[in-house]
């Protein structure tokens, strides 16, 4: 407590009631004398330094998790003890066996000011500003610059591996990967050998503790076929337990006085971080290596050598040398020049290759050239037949028109000729009649107009200029049809029609009288080959297509012979006829007719002989 605070907390009402008058006068001047200020101390630079740093927040000390044998525990532990009492009366925080990870990021973040680790932590620490101070010295290993090893263990009863080139393809038992003492430097022996060390073991299993007997323990368990623990372990068991195990391609060093396989490294250090103030680590390396003996056969000393660390770095291509896991092209070229030379001759094949396919596809372009040339000369061929027969089908089609036309244009001629006889009768009186002749006059003109309309008509359809959105009745044409067909087909064959007296489809008046002119005269002509015991008949129906609005269902129906499979196709190919006076039109325009009115036409094979055709058509719009 500072002195300023006694006079208050001493001399209390109580007390002076108590105290003679000297006595307190007394006691008064000697509390003056201790609140007046002391003059300040002169402190040399390594105490400024400490005070400066640590006035506000303790010391911070770590140290790493690491297995170690009793005696060397107990010395670490004194080590942290003499850094608390040569920092008293400031505080500092111990912060014992750490995890290495935990510490990597302490120090990272600059939550640690001191630390004790292996020589290969705390290289790997320098980017942070790391700086060692002093390393370990024990009985068995009294070189700090070569007191780490790794021994490389299997079961003594294991005849199977006597050198490292033998472990290629085992199963390995270690503390964790970034562990320097027991894995690490073991892994450098594999590297040195020429061996990939990452893929050397078939397989690696972590126990993520430095405790070497948790290590060998999977050797007892078979689990593991070797095992990666610190040098001086075996050394530190019973004999019992050690004679359990060998050690592979074992070493004796002079200056590590311990049974390993890997090349020695510096041993344990202590090291601070950069921010901390020169004076605390002044203090930390006088008070540390001025100790004869921390514990019994330890004590600190200065490690001078720490180029194995840096080599073995570089050998794994770990840390500052991770860069060299990215080779430079000619380290490339040198370990893969087996893959270059034969990528090589593989560039030449496929350069042969490709020269052989281009003669080959030059070859083949010119026959495709010529293929093509003839495809397209077949192909003008064709269309030229094709042009022929739509010409001839046209001809065809004008040809049953002017049939069909005759009996219209025998009426109006009819007529023109009956009032011109007329006329030369009432022109043989001397006074003729001028009102009958008149009427004559126009009965000719009238049966002339109508005619030059059915004239052109044809005209029309034969230059394609006919026009299908006429309101045809359906009931007419086929009187006009049926009249037509001669008395030979009709006179033994059974007719009827239902659904026609109202029915009316959109088109061309002369288009739809041709197209069921044709599926009635042949179904009139199948009806009269007709060779089973069924009457002979001719049907045709028209009704309204359901789920189809405004489109017409007729279906014309006979009775026949059995049609076979091959005269079925035949029935719809042009120019393919059974009768001795047709040409096999019919059919094919009474289909090309109804998918130019917007409908269809299809057939179907009646099963006791004869068919049934039918023909969709578009409602006329007044239909009903």
């Amino acid at each position: 407590m500072h002195p300023k605070c006694l006079p208050s907390r001493l001399l209390s009402p109580e007390l002076a009631r108590v105290l003679p008058f000297p006595l307190l006068a007394f006691a008064l001047f000697f509390f003056a004398l201790l609140s007046l200020p002391l003059p300040a101390a002169e402190l040399d630079g390594v105490s400024q330094a400490t005070a400066q740093l640590y006035q506000k927040r303790p010391l911070r000390v770590g140290i790493i998790s690491l297995w170690e044998t009793p005696e060397t525990t107990l010395a670490l532990t004194r080590t942290l003890e003499t850094i608390e009492k040569a920092f008293a009366p400031y505080p500092v925080e111990v912060r014992p066996r750490i995890p290495s990870t935990e510490l990597e990021n302490l120090i990272r973040t600059g939550g640690i000011d001191v630390f004790i680790a292996s020589s290969g932590f705390s290289m790997r620490m320098q980017p942070y500003g790391v700086v060692a101070l002093a390393t370990l010295i024990t009985e068995l290993q009294p070189n700090p610059n070569t007191g780490v090893a790794t021994a490389i263990i299997t079961r003594s009863d294991d005849k199977r591996f006597h050198k490292i080139e033998d472990l290629k393809g085992t199963r390995l038992s270690a503390s964790y990967n970034t562990a320097f003492m027991s894995f690490r430097t073991g892994l450098g022996e594999i590297a040195v050998r020429g061996f990939d060390p990452e893929n050397f073991f078939q397989s690696i299993h972590y126990t993520g503790d430095s405790e070497n007997g948790s290590i060998a323990r999977r050797l007892d368990t078979r689990e593991a076929d070797v095992a990666m623990v610190r040098a001086c372990w075996l050394e530190s068991l019973p004999d019992k337990i050690s004679r359990r195990y060998r050690v592979i391609e074992p070493r004796i060093d002079p200056t590590l006085n311990c049974v390993h396989t890997s090349r020695t490294y510096p041993n344990i250090m202590v090291s601070v971080m950069e921010g901390s103030a020169p004076g605390a680590a002044h203090i930390i390396a006088k008070t540390l290596l001025s100790i004869p003996e921390i514990a019994p056969g330890h004590k600190w000393g200065v490690a001078t050598d720490l180029r194995p660390v840096n080599r073995l770095y570089r050998e794994l291509k770990i840390e500052n040398y991770a860069y060299l896991r990215n080779p430079t092209v000619e380290e490339w070229i040198r370990n893969h020049w087996a893959e270059c030379v034969l990528a090589l001759l593989l560039v030449l094949g496929l350069a042969l290759h490709s020269s052989r396919v281009a003669y080959l596809v030059r070859i083949r372009t010119a026959e495709l050239r010529k293929s093509i040339a003839e495809e397209r000369a077949a192909q003008a061929r064709v269309e030229e037949l094709h042009g022929r027969m739509e010409r001839m089908q046209k001809a065809t089609v004008v040809g049953q028109l002017s049939n069909l036309i005759a009996h219209e244009l025998a009426q109006p001629l009819a007529a023109v000729q009956y009032y011109c006889e007329g006329m030369k009768t009432l022109l043989q009186n001397e006074n003729p009649d001028r009102k009958l002749l008149e009427m004559s006059r126009a009965g000719i003109a009238k049966g002339i107009d109508r005619t030059k309309e059915i004239v052109a008509k044809v005209r029309s359809y034969s230059k394609n200029q006919t026009k299908r959105d006429s309101s045809v009745p359906l009931m007419p044409a086929l009187d006009r049809i049926y009249s037509g067909i001669s008395p030979d087909l009709t006179g033994d064959v059974r007719f009827s029609a239902s659904g026609l007296a109202d029915a009316s489809v959109k088109g061309d008046a002369l288009e739809i009288e041709l197209l069921f002119n044709n599926l009635l005269k042949n179904a009139f002509e199948a009806a009269a080959m007709t060779s089973t015991a069924e009457s002979p008949f001719v049907r045709i129906s028209a009704a309204a297509l359901e789920g189809a609005s405004g489109t017409l269902l007729i279906t014309v129906e006979n009775s026949g012979r059995l049609l076979s499979d091959e005269a079925f196709r035949d029935l719809t190919t042009p120019l393919i006829t059974s009768k001795s006076a047709g040409q096999g039109l019919g059919i094919p325009i009474a289909t090309a007719i109804a998918e130019a009115s917007g409908g269809h036409l299809e057939f179907e094979r009646r099963p006791r002989g004869g068919l049934i055709a039918r023909v969709t058509l578009p409602l006329a719009s007044n239909a009903s």
